[in-house]
């Protein structure tokens, strides 16, 4: 929230938290495995699904938030 750029983020809503994440791509290309096979939590979207497979991975951004602890509002589309 105190930086001005834009930055991709992924939300994971567990029971009692909510974790705030990054994408982060592998640079590193590993030879001879199939990573297709790489089993993938279909609850994720096929985007990231796909994105994990390729090698890539998220990282958490800061500390998981509680849930008794946020507060939801709408606001206007921009």
């Amino acid at each position: 929230s105190e930086s001005t750029r834009l930055l991709d983020v992924y939300l994971f809503l567990f029971n009692d938290f909510l974790l705030i994440t990054k994408i982060k791509r592998n640079k590193k290309k590993y030879g001879g495995s199939d990573t297709s096979l790489i089993p993938v939590c279909r609850s994720l979207t096929p985007e990231l699904q796909s994105f994990i497979r390729e090698g890539g991975f998220c990282t958490v951004l800061d500390q998981p938030i509680p849930l008794d602890r946020l507060t939801l509002k709408n606001i206007d589309p921009i």
